[in-house]
C-alpha cells in the first residue's frame, strides 16, 4: 500500500463566510468538516476578523481525516479564542492528526490565548501536552423516567416505587406557580440596562461574557430545528439538526424591575440553562420561573450548573432521577481561577 500524501489546511473566516453563500465549491469544507449553520456564526462572530483562521484539517490524498474550528471571544480587554471542535477518523488515530490541526491553529493565537472545555479525556491530554492545566465544575442533569413497557412486572416495579408521583407533582406545582406575581419577557437582544443588570450579578463568572458575545450567541446559535429529522442528511459528526430547537433570553421582572435574566435552551426535550443572572433576594421567583418552563415546555429532562438552582428542582420533585457530571476546562497557565468561581453552563461552545 502506498503511502498517503499528508498536508495540513486551514481555512479562514471570510473563506466561511464564502462558502455559506453556497456559490462556489470548497475542496475542503464541501467534506464536510463543519456545518454551513456553525460556519455561518463563527463568520459572524463579533470579534473575528475575516484573515482569521478559525478550521484546520489534515488531508490525506485530498481526503479530509482530522480537523478542528474555533472561534474567537474577549474576557475584558484580552482576545482568547474557544476549540469548539476536534474530530479524527478513526482509522487514522495514533497517527497524531488532533495533536498537527490543534498546535497548527495554537501556533497562530499562541498557546496562552486558547481555551477549551468538555473535552473528552483525549482532548484534554492534548491540551496537557500544550501546557494547559485542567479544572472540572459540576453538571446537574435531571430525568423523568416514565414506563416504557407495559408488562405487569414493569407496571408493578414502576407504581410501588413511586416513579410516577413526578408527575403529579408538576400538575399540583404548575397551579401554584401560575399565581406568583412576576412577569417575563422573552428577547433575543440584550440592550444595554439589560447588560448593566448582568454585570452587576456576574461578578463570579469564570468566563465573563461580553455583550457582544452574548447577541452574538442568540442570534447565531450553531443548531436550527429540523423537524423531519429521518429525511435530513448531515454529514458532519458535530451535526446542525435538532427536532425540536429553541434559545431565548429571559427577563424576570417584578414591579417594574428586573431581578433576573436567564438563557433558555430546548433540544428535543431537554431544558438547559445557559446563562443565569438573578439578585439574589429573588431567588424564590428566579428559580421559581425557571420550574414553569421545565412544566409548561414538559421537558423530560434538564441541565444546570448552578448548585443552588439544582437543589431548588430537587425540592419541587418533579424529576425522578437525578446525575452529577464534571465537565472539563483547559486553561493557560496564567488564567486566574478564583475559590468561588462560576461555570455558566453556555461556557466555550456549550450554548448551542
Amino acid at each position: 500500500m502506498s503511502t498517503p500524501q499528508v498536508e495540513i489546511r486551514t481555512v479562514t473566516a471570510g473563506q466561511l463566510n464564502h462558502w455559506t453563500q453556497g456559490t462556489d465549491a470548497d475542496p475542503i469544507l464541501d467534506q464536510g468538516v463543519i456545518t454551513r449553520t456553525r460556519a455561518w456564526a463563527i463568520a459572524h462572530n463579533p470579534y473575528v476578523k475575516p484573515d482569521d483562521p478559525v478550521l484546520a484539517a489534515v488531508l490525506e490524498d485530498g481526503t479530509a481525516v482530522a480537523f478542528t474550528a474555533l472561534f474567537p471571544d474577549r474576557i475584558g480587554d484580552r482576545p482568547y479564542v474557544w476549540f469548539s471542535t476536534l474530530w479524527c477518523h478513526p482509522d487514522c488515530l495514533g497517527r497524531g492528526y488532533s495533536l498537527l490541526v490543534v498546535g497548527t491553529l495554537m501556533e497562530h493565537y499562541g498557546t496562552q490565548s486558547c481555551l477549551d472545555s468538555w473535552g473528552a479525556p483525549e482532548t484534554v491530554e492534548i491540551f496537557h501536552y500544550f501546557g494547559h492545566r485542567t479544572t472540572y465544575f459540576a453538571q446537574y442533569q435531571f430525568a423523568l423516567r416514565t414506563l416504557h413497557k407495559a408488562s405487569p412486572k414493569a407496571i408493578a416495579s414502576y407504581c410501588l416505587k413511586g416513579a410516577w408521583l413526578p408527575t403529579l407533582r408538576q400538575n399540583t406545582l404548575q397551579t401554584a406557580l401560575n399565581n406568583e406575581d412576576y412577569t417575563l419577557e422573552y428577547t433575543n437582544h440584550i440592550d444595554d440596562e439589560t447588560y448593566g443588570f448582568i454585570s452587576r450579578h456576574s461578578s463570579h463568572d469564570l468566563i465573563p461574557r461580553t455583550q457582544a458575545m452574548l447577541n452574538w450567541i442568540l442570534a447565531c446559535p450553531f443548531k436550527k430545528q429540523t423537524p423531519l429529522m429521518g429525511l435530513t442528511v448531515c454529514p458532519n459528526p458535530f451535526p446542525d439538526n435538532e427536532r425540536t430547537y429553541w434559545m431565548s433570553g429571559v427577563k424576570v421582572i417584578k414591579n417594574g424591575q428586573t431581578i433576573a435574566f436567564y438563557m433558555l435552551r430546548q433540544s428535543d426535550h431537554e431544558l438547559s440553562v445557559k446563562y443565569l443572572y438573578y439578585d439574589p433576594q429573588y431567588t424564590k421567583e428566579t428559580f421559581d420561573s425557571i420550574l414553569q418552563h421545565i412544566i409548561n415546555l414538559r421537558a423530560r429532562r434538564f441541565t444546570t450548573r448552578c448548585k443552588e438552582l439544582a437543589d431548588h428542582v430537587s425540592a419541587a420533585r418533579i424529576f425522578n432521577a437525578l446525575s452529577t457530571e464534571s465537565i472539563s476546562y483547559s486553561l493557560p497557565p496564567d488564567f486566574a481561577i478564583a475559590p468561588d468561581a462560576v461555570a455558566q453552563g453556555g461556557d466555550s461552545d456549550a450554548f448551542v
